[in-house]
């Protein structure tokens, strides 16, 4: 990943820290969660996501009027550049495919959008 400051290919996710999530552009104030990526397993990271996006889409589904989620976004501010670089905090750098592969994410998010009859189209690179 690029630093936004030195522009060289330096960025690395911290160990530890919080990961917030963003439908359509909006969130809960239940819409973030902490990590640990030398504690926790994949398996529980992954579950951790999940508890999440059924928390907004059970919330979501209550709507009477509610277009399919075309804008996912999973992002963290908790990455620093190994050349030194003041990364300012209110960067949003998505942790797709840092944290969570594309796929396991869409995965989760199509499983749980069908329970919840919410159309979910998006394509998460």
């Amino acid at each position: 990943m690029y630093c936004p400051v030195c522009f060289q290919n330096t960025m690395k996710i911290r160990s530890s820290g919080v990961i917030k999530l963003t439908f359509n552009g909006k969130s809960r104030n239940t819409s973030l969660f902490t990590y640990n990526l030398q504690k926790e397993s994949q398996e529980q990271l992954d579950a951790k996501l999940r508890e999440k996006i059924v928390d907004f889409l059970s919330f979501y589904s209550e709507f009477m009027n509610k277009p399919p989620i075309k804008n996912f976004e999973c992002f963290s501010s908790d990455f620093q550049c190994t050349g030194g670089c003041k990364i300012d905090i209110n960067s949003k750098l998505s942790v797709v495919n840092v944290v969570y592969p594309a796929a396991v994410m869409k995965q989760i998010l199509l499983e749980e959008g069908k329970k919840f009859g919410i159309g979910i189209e998006l394509n998460l690179s």
